[in-house]
């Protein structure tokens, strides 16, 4: 199961089309409901699901609307029978004004009308932190969360002059270095993670996802506007899924 945000449906659409090249005449079972999609590989007795959350941790409609709940993550119940659970989140955290998903924090039973992100963003994702330490059972379930998945609309040190975003690139950046270094979040990842005693595979692809500032959809997508934050599929999230498939299978 795919936990996390739409970086995380371009992945499991990705990692869905290769199986499918792979086992082209196997009989395939579409499933979805009010929780997740899931795509059943029946004659393999593999299912490939994704349940979207943008922050893992809940959002609940009250009487004064949209309160996201730092210490509350009941979908929990749900994502811990799987086999692999690979878990994702970060696009939405700093989110402002119609873009924002919520209308209050909550923190520690005080609700808030707003707070530092990069604090709430680490709050969250030690709540799941604290899940996977309480209900996981290792025997059973392989966990990873993948890095942070950056955007290009910042184009900081590309040496393009005039280029304002990804929209017209068409090739990656050279080297193996982006040059302003990683998102701040992604040390967050790294700080978080490092506090589960349970075996969680951090499953990095931030850097190499910040050199492909010509995988996005921006430039091939005439319809939707400028979109320098998804992934071509196919592209980079094969890339995602062939380490994905090594990080499963070493």
């Amino acid at each position: 199961m795919f936990i996390g945000d739409s970086t995380t449906l371009n992945q499991r659409e990705s990692l869905v089309c290769m199986l499918h090249a792979a086992v082209p005449d196997s009989k395939i079972i579409e499933e979805k409901n009010s929780l997740y999609s899931n795509t059943t590989y029946e004659d393999y007795g593999v299912s490939i699901l994704l349940f979207t959350s943008n922050f893992l941790v809940d959002i609940e409609v009250e009487k004064i609307g949209r309160v996201l709940k730092l210490d509350s993550m009941k979908n929990g119940n749900i994502w811990k029978d799987m086999d692999v659970l690979v878990f994702n989140t970060w696009l939405w955290w700093n989110r402002t004004g119609p873009f924002k998903h919520w209308d209050y924090i909550e923190d520690g039973g005080k609700v808030l009308e707003d707070m530092d992100r990069m604090d709430a963003f680490r709050k969250g994702l030690t709540t799941w932190a604290k899940w996977v330490d309480t209900y996981v059972d290792p025997g059973k379930t392989k966990v990873l969360y993948r890095g942070i998945s950056p955007t290009h609309y910042d184009v900081t040190g590309w040496g393009r002059p005039g280029v304002i975003n990804c929209g017209k690139e068409t090739t990656p950046i050279n080297g193996s270095t982006y040059p302003t270094g990683l998102p701040p979040a992604s040390y967050i990842v790294k700080d978080v993670l490092s506090t589960i005693k349970k075996p969680v595979q951090l499953f990095d692809i931030t850097t190499l996802s910040q050199l492909r500032k010509d995988a996005h959809p921006a430039a091939y997508n005439v319809f939707k506007g400028m979109d320098c934050t998804h992934w071509c599929v196919a592209g980079l999230p094969d890339t995602w899924n062939q380490l994905l498939y090594i990080a499963l299978t070493n």
